[in-house]
C-alpha cells in the first residue's frame, strides 16, 4: 500500500477518476507496512517472489478467490466485479492471517534461524537457553566447578 501503482495513492487516484472525492487522508503514523516489517524481521529471503503468493503457500493458507494482478485486470475488463470483490476480501483475510502469525511467532518462512534472529549475543543466549543439551551442559559444568573448588 506504499506506492502510487498499488496503494493508498492509487485508491485516491481511482476515486478521483471515477468522479468521487477521496476522504481525508489516513495519517502516515496510522499506516503499517506488513511487507517491510516481514523483511525487517526475517530478512529479504523470507519468501520468494511473488512474496505474497509464496508466503501463502508456505503457510498453507487458502487462496480460493485470490486473483493475481493480470487476472484482476481481466476480471475488471469483463465486468466481473463480484470476483474482484471476493479477491479483495481474500487478500484482506490473508494479510490479517499473516499479521497474526507474525505476532504469535507461528509464521513459516524460508528464513534461517540466524536470518530471523540476527547474529548478536541476545539471539545466541536465546538459542542456548531453548535447547536442553546446552542447559544440561551448563548444569554439569557448574557442578564440576563446585566439586573442583571443594576438592582444592
Amino acid at each position: 500500500m506504499r506506492d502510487i501503482n498499488y496503494g493508498f495513492q492509487a485508491i485516491e487516484h481511482r476515486d478521483r477518476v471515477l468522479g468521487g472525492t477521496p476522504p481525508q487522508r489516513l495519517p502516515e503514523e496510522r499506516k503499517f507496512d506488513l511487507a517491510r516489517a516481514l523483511i525487517s524481521i526475517y530478512g529479504v529471503g523470507y519468501a520468494g517472489h511473488p512474496r505474497l503468493e509464496t508466503i501463502v503457500k508456505l503457510n498453507k493458507i487458502t487462496d480460493k478467490s485470490f486473483l493475481v494482478g493480470k487476472d484482476e485486470a481481466a476480471a475488471f475488463d469483463s465486468g466481473e466485479f463480484v470476483k474482484l470483490h471476493q479477491s479483495t476480501l481474500r487478500k484482506v483475510d490473508i494479510l490479517a492471517n499473516l499479521f497474526g502469525r507474525t505476532l504469535d511467532g507461528s509464521l513459516k518462512t524460508n528464513a534461517s534461524w540466524w536470518e530471523a534472529r540476527g547474529i548478536h549475543p541476545q539471539a545466541i543466549a536465546e538459542f542456548l537457553s531453548e535447547h536442553w543439551a546446552w542447559t544440561l551442559l551448563a548444569a554439569l559444568g557448574s557442578i564440576a566447578s563446585i566439586v573442583a573448588l571443594v576438592l582444592m
